[in-house]
């Protein structure tokens, strides 16, 4: 069998994005892709999925199909997301637009991750329990029961965003808002109001472009992750550090660590993976 590579063989998001970010930060797509999706599709001769008679030929049934589809759903979420954050101004529609694709990914992640550790419980087509049969919905509360969520406050940012009063800003050159875990101090939009106020709360607030790039990293680690252990079985997952739940690291004074140096301090991210302890000294994650 050839040996197949995003890079080349994926369709045209996936060819796009390989090395954009997938080969740096979501390498276990493609391995998860190599091993359990290329073999459900007519490659050479086309990407489209085999029918179900060509399917029964090699063992597999239309649950491996739904879990292909999810699995390529959630690259578009995170694409989405990505192009967002890498614009040259990023507004609150853009940030409120990005932090939903982001929980659009989680979402996903968690049916697929049930639905691939419990292939009989659940109806491939079926978005909700029907007759008895269990469907997408229930996959993913029984994951979350199994697994709880531990990166909820990147979840409770985007329901603020899209099911609370719209967010105060501060805008400058660029439009600033409330960091994450913060949001609720200024619910009062007369917290930043007036100037004295404004200028004393601006170390809580972040860039709108900086908060989306924050939690798109603190996303794509924890799919990753993910994806190392329940997908693709590796008993050590090939992580030099733990990056999970990076933003309540960020947002609280405690401990930071790299390796074996500790830092009992608060750190202030400077771009990307790289924060600032306060101290002359740089973490980079």
């Amino acid at each position: 069998m050839k040996n197949y590579r995003l890079a080349i063989d994926g369709d045209r998001y996936e060819q796009y994005y390989w090395s954009l970010f997938i080969q740096n930060n979501f390498q276990s797509y493609e391995d998860f892709w190599i091993e359990n999706i290329v073999l459900l599709t007519n490659r050479p001769q086309d990407i489209h999925f085999k029918t179900d008679q060509e399917l029964a030929k090699i063992g597999k049934t239309d649950n491996d199909i739904c879990i292909a589809q999810l699995h390529y759903s959630i690259l578009r979420h995170l694409a989405r997301a990505f192009d967002i954050w890498n614009k040259d101004r990023v507004d609150l529609d853009d940030l409120t637009d990005g932090m939903t694709r982001l929980c659009g990914a989680l979402d996903v992640t968690f049916e697929l991750l049930e639905r691939f550790e419990n292939p009989s419980n659940y109806d491939s087509w079926l978005a909700r329990k029907n007759n008895g049969n269990l469907g997408g919905e229930d996959a993913r509360k029984n994951w979350k029961e199994k697994y709880p969520e531990n990166i909820k406050l990147i979840r409770y940012y985007r329901n603020h965003l899209v099911h609370g009063r719209m967010t105060p800003g501060i805008i400058e050159h660029i439009f600033y808002f409330p960091k994450i875990s913060m949001e609720e101090k200024y619910f009062d939009w007369r917290e930043i109001t007036f100037k004295n106020e404004m200028e004393k709360n601006k170390n809580n607030f972040m860039s709108a472009k900086e908060i989306l790039e924050l939690a798109w990293h603190e996303v794509v680690d924890y799919l990753d992750n993910q994806w190392r252990i329940h997908l693709l079985k590796q008993e050590n997952p090939d992580k030099d550090i733990d990056k999970s739940n990076l933003i309540s690291k960020k947002t609280a004074s405690g401990v930071w660590s790299k390796g074996t140096k500790v830092f009992n301090t608060s750190a202030t991210q400077l771009s990307g993976s790289v924060y600032e302890t306060g101290k002359d000294e740089k973490i980079i994650f």
